[in-house]
């Protein structure tokens, strides 16, 4: 069959198509259900799982998006959040926030969050501790704004806060020990009847800013002007 001069390019066209085609069948990808994924013990180990699936991990950042690697959960490089889900036994103990970053860490699982450390270069950290045991002793670094969050019966052992900002809600029985906040330049502490055990408020001067002014209340930074010395 003669082919019209003007549809030969086209057909050159189609023939490279269909062998390019031929040749990628010869092989074949990853499927991408391969690299679906529940926690990072599911992933290789050069990825990490980021929102069900598995991406590559550089060391410091996921898949090119600009994320820290420790921002499991997912960032906001441009406002400098990220989240962190620390789901099994001992998953965070040794996790800290990225310098900059605002963190946000979910601890779900049994002493998920052992001894964990909001590192001095971190913007800020909200920890929070939904189940028993979920949590060991939590510290932030010098001048870090902290917020502790344990939401469920024994969720914390020792909060201990710096010079930032301090809040600390127990919201169950038992939800933490001992509360050490002394240092910080605004501490509130919400404590309902056995929710918490001892606790350290600041106390400059002769001033106790606790809620009524009273060595083992609740602490409060609206007590008294001197409880409230963030800069």
């Amino acid at each position: 069959m003669i082919i019209a001069r003007w549809l030969r390019p086209l057909a050159g066209t189609l023939v490279l198509a269909l062998v390019g085609a031929a040749i990628a069948s010869c092989f074949p990808g990853r499927k991408s259900s391969d690299y679906a994924c529940s926690d990072d013990t599911d992933c290789d180990a050069d990825r990490t799982c980021d929102r069900g699936f598995c991406v590559v991990r550089d060391g410091s950042s996921i898949d090119g998006n600009q994320c820290p690697a420790a921002c499991n959960n997912g960032c906001d490089p441009t406002a400098k959040t990220c989240k962190i889900l620390c789901n099994q036994s001992n998953k965070c103990n040794s996790s800290t926030c990225p310098s900059g970053y605002a963190c946000t860490f979910d601890c779900t699982g049994p002493n998920a969050c052992d001894g964990l450390l909001c590192t001095s270069g971190a913007q800020s950290c909200v920890i929070n501790c939904a189940s028993t045991n979920s949590c060991g002793d939590l510290r932030c670094g010098s001048s870090v704004p902290c917020t502790f969050n344990c939401t469920a019966a024994g969720a914390c052992q020792s909060l201990t806060c710096s010079t930032g900002a301090c809040t600390a809600n127990c919201a169950a029985l038992g939800a933490c020990q001992e509360i050490f906040c002394s240092s910080s330049c605004a501490c509130n502490v919400t404590c309902p009847t056995g929710a918490c055990d001892t606790m350290a408020c600041p106390s400059p001067g002769a001033t106790e800013c606790t809620k009524t002014g009273v060595v083992g209340a609740e602490c409060s930074s609206t007590f008294a002007a001197e409880c409230s010395t963030c800069q």
